[in-house]
Order: structure tokens, then C-alpha cells, then sequence
């Protein structure tokens, strides 16, 4: 039973994009999604000098991820997301939720999302 509630709590979750990141639509189609790096600890002269660290990292999304990014306005909760991608592509709840939540957990992970979780 307790699987069920962390399955209620993640779908009424709200992602929210990274209020730092920048978006720009390549000419390829793609949607590039631009996430300021934290500097290292190790990351210090004369390290810094040899291995040099981009102030950026750039997750690129397919069209099937810029849908779902789309999706994340922060109004909308994990599983009116899955509910709308499930529709847009003919897929049940449950593949929608796999595939959704993958990708959401992959966009959280690189640092491009973050998602409010409701109390209760």
C-alpha cells in the first residue's frame, strides 16, 4: 500500500522549469534548454587552467521532449502532464506514465527541472 501513496504523491507533484535556464529552438527542430553549472570544489587554479568547466550545460530536447517540456509550467501536476501526452500519441496512462516520468526524472536530474511536491 505504501507503493500506491509515493505513486498519488509523485503524480500530484508540479514540475516546475529551472528559473535560470534559457531555451532557444535550434534550426534542427530541437529545443536546447541551457542550465547555469555549479562550480566544483576542485575546480581551482592550476586545475582550472588544464580542465576547463563551461558555465553552461545544455540538455537538448527531441520534439517528443519538447512537448512534455511545454507541459511543465508549474500549474499543471505529473499526471495532467501524463494525461495530455497519453492523448496527444494514442498511448494508455501507463505507458504515458513510463515514459513521462523517465523523462521527467532525467530533466530534474540534469538540473533543467524541479518539481514542488504537495504536502500530505
Amino acid at each position: 500500500m505504501a507503493e500506491q501513496g509515493s505513486w498519488r504523491r509523485m503524480l500530484s507533484a508540479q514540475p516546475v522549469p529551472n528559473a535560470a535556464a534559457e531555451t532557444v529552438r535550434e534550426a534542427s527542430g530541437e529545443l536546447a534548454v541551457a542550465v547555469r553549472r555549479k562550480r566544483p570544489r576542485w575546480h581551482v587554479p592550476p586545475l582550472s587552467w588544464v580542465v576547463p568547466l563551461k558555465p553552461t550545460r545544455t540538455v537538448r530536447l527531441d520534439p517528443l521532449g519538447a512537448q512534455v517540456w511545454a507541459l511543465c509550467d508549474g500549474e499543471r501536476t505529473v499526471e495532467a502532464i501524463v494525461d495530455a501526452f497519453a492523448v496527444e500519441h494514442g498511448l494508455s496512462f501507463h505507458e504515458a506514465r513510463v515514459a513521462v516520468t523517465g523523462y521527467l526524472s532525467q530533466l530534474v536530474q540534469r538540473g533543467a527541472l524541479a518539481v514542488a511536491m504537495k504536502e500530505g
